[in-house]
């Protein structure tokens, strides 16, 4: 009676076709409907649950209707399939354990039988295999070689469409093409990369094979592909043309065979596209194996002459040093040495010594260095400032660079750092070793006018104060700069400040030493003061081995000289060197600590 009293709402018969129009009707209720109208005998084997709302805005056959029901059924995750004169509604995933008929409308799951020919059924299944939907089998008949697909019509066809063209039923030939001129091993990847570019793989069943016992190409395929490769093959297969190649082993002297056959590599490349040399680098013997003709090695020679000369090298000397601020400046104010920083984590440096003290003959030093006056200058002041306990030399490393390549000085020291505890019946302790101290990475550039161009990068850690055993705190201060200086010029790398806080405990002799009333007695100063740590780099150019010798030896005069130029000058100016007293540096972290300066 429901259903009856809903029909007159929702369609009306108009020449065999009807109007739908319903909104939140239940699903089952739509079932018995389209039963209505269709005529058709239809078994619900469970209650479904769903409304299904549906706007026609013109008359539908019914047959159409019956499609609408098929697809709002495969929505809800059912479908129907034919038992004997019943259609029975199931779900979908239990639809294939059903037997569907092999025919069937559209939106019903069914079954489909696809026959191969050129194919293995295995190669077909995992081709296809993930085209069909969550609720689709895919089934190998292995002895017959077929596929037994259940699925939604729509994704059997598009499952057929595909098989068809790759088991194509063309008939296929086999040619074998013994080569004369050419190496089947050097033809077989120019014929693959022609036929690839002819043929889709998709449709076009083909295989080269290269027998290089026999010198010979194997093409099986289809009989049209197979004649158009052959065609092909055959027209590559033509005789070379007569060189005289032979062979020149040229042996570097100053270069690294690697890079040399690198460049020399990118120049055939441009220069010879046809008929190219071959070049093998000997490592073993810094070597290079050329094989061409005898233009074309000519060619190679002057370039690898070009290339092979001895490489000019920068030798440069390090200067490391801890500078007091105060002190300095209280130096200079009463000597004349100036001090400050300038861009770019460059520090200047320049000194009024009051006319040289000894009479010296820069020509004697026996290499000719252009600022060697301004080096013995700067070298002075600061043996000066050590002297008088304005500065600190902390190392003074040196280093010979090629030119154009990267070299690293490390100065510093390990430390250990606890990286893990484990505590049971006996602790354990893990630890690791870290570097602490300066890392200096200096790339020389030798330029024009006898000039060098310092590209220097500066690391410096260190442990602040207060850090506990084992588990430093470090710090990090970095500097990166570049600049051009004249050959034997110094550059001062600065701006690396760090505070220190002083305190000196003046006291009378043992009265001093009285508690609580021996306070009277004594004088505390506190001195804040900073140091700044500088980095003197000085390069020389090295254009040939015999200078460096005698560069180490106008070294070791100028330091000879800069040491008697300091002792003269303090001897002339009658400037005392006052020996270290005992103090107390204070550090806020550890409180007082003892130390001779």
């Amino acid at each position: 009676m429901k259903l009856i009293k809903l029909l007159p709402l929702i369609f009306v018969l108009t020449f065999a076709k009807v109007n739908l129009n319903f909104q939140n009707l239940d699903i089952n209720d739509f079932i018995r409907m389209v039963a209505k109208i269709t005529d058709k005998n239809i078994l619900i084997t469970q209650p479904l649950v769903g409304k299904v709302n549906f706007v026609s805005v013109k008359p539908v056959s019914e047959s159409e209707v019956y499609d609408i029901l098929l697809s709002v059924l495969k929505s809800k995750g059912y479908t129907i399939i034919k038992d004997g004169n019943v259609l029975k509604v199931v779900r979908s995933s239990e639809a294939i354990k059903e037997a569907p008929p092999l025919n069937s409308k559209f939106y019903e799951i069914q079954t489909a039988i696809i026959p191969l020919h050129n194919i293995s059924a295995r190669d077909a299944y995992t081709l296809v295999n993930y085209l069909v939907s969550r609720y689709g089998k895919i089934v190998l008949n292995i002895p017959k070689n077929l596929l037994i697909v259940t699925d939604y019509p729509k994704n059997i066809k598009l499952i057929k469409e595909i098989i068809a063209k790759i088991d194509n039923q063309k008939a296929k030939d086999v040619k074998f093409i013994h080569l004369k001129y050419t190496d089947a091993a050097n033809i077989y990847g120019k014929i693959k990369d022609i036929a690839n570019g002819i043929f889709d793989n998709k449709i076009y069943q083909y295989k080269i094979i290269a027998d290089e016992n026999s010198n010979t190409l194997i093409i099986v395929g289809e009989k049209r592909v197979v004649n158009k490769l052959y065609s092909i093959a055959k027209n590559l297969d033509i005789r070379p043309k007569p060189t005289n190649q032979i062979t020149q082993v040229i042996t570097l002297k100053n270069s690294d065979v690697t890079n040399v056959a690198k460049v020399l590599q990118n120049i055939i490349k441009v220069k010879f596209k046809k008929n190219p040399p071959s070049i093998t680098a000997a490592k073993e013997t810094n070597s290079l194996i050329i094989v061409g003709d005898l233009k074309q090695i000519q060619m190679l020679k002057m370039v690898i002459s070009a290339l092979d000369i001895p490489k000019q090298q920068v030798y440069v000397k390090a200067k490391i040093l801890e500078i007091s601020n105060s002190k300095a400046s209280q130096i200079g104010a009463k000597f004349g040495i100036y001090a400050g920083s300038g861009e770019n984590g460059l520090y200047t440096l320049s000194a009024n010594l009051g006319g040289p003290a000894v009479a010296f003959n820069v020509a004697d030093l026996g290499l000719a260095i252009p600022t060697l006056k301004q080096g013995i200058a700067l070298g002075a002041t600061l043996d000066l400032l050590e002297t008088l306990g304005a500065a600190k030399k902390l190392s003074e490393p040196s280093i010979l660079c090629i030119n154009n390549t990267p070299s690293t000085i490390y100065v510093g020291k390990t430390v250990s750092v606890l990286t893990g505890k484990t505590t049971s019946t006996v602790t354990s302790e893990s630890y690791t070793r870290q570097d602490i101290g300066l890392t200096l990475k200096i790339t020389p550039r030798i330029d024009s006018d006898n000039k060098v161009s310092l590209k220097v990068e500066s690391v410096i850690e260190d442990i602040l104060p207060g850090s506990v055993v084992g588990l430093p705190t470090t710090s990090k201060r970095e500097i990166k700069t570049t600049t051009i200086v004249n050959n034997g010029q110094s550059i001062i790398i600065g701006g690396l400040v760090k505070d220190n806080k002083d305190i000196t405990i003046k006291k009378v002799p043992l009265l001093g030493d009285i508690p609580i009333i021996g306070a009277i007695f004594r004088h505390k100063e506190v001195n804040n003061d900073k140091t700044t740590l500088a980095i003197i780099l000085t390069p020389y150019i090295i254009k040939k081995s015999s200078d460096l010798d005698k560069l180490r030896m106008t070294l070791s005069k100028l330091n000879a000289l800069e040491k008697k130029f300091v002792k003269e000058y303090i001897k002339k100016h009658k400037i005392t060197i006052k020996k270290p007293k005992k103090q107390i540096t204070y550090d806020p972290a550890n409180g007082y600590d003892y130390e001779e300066r």
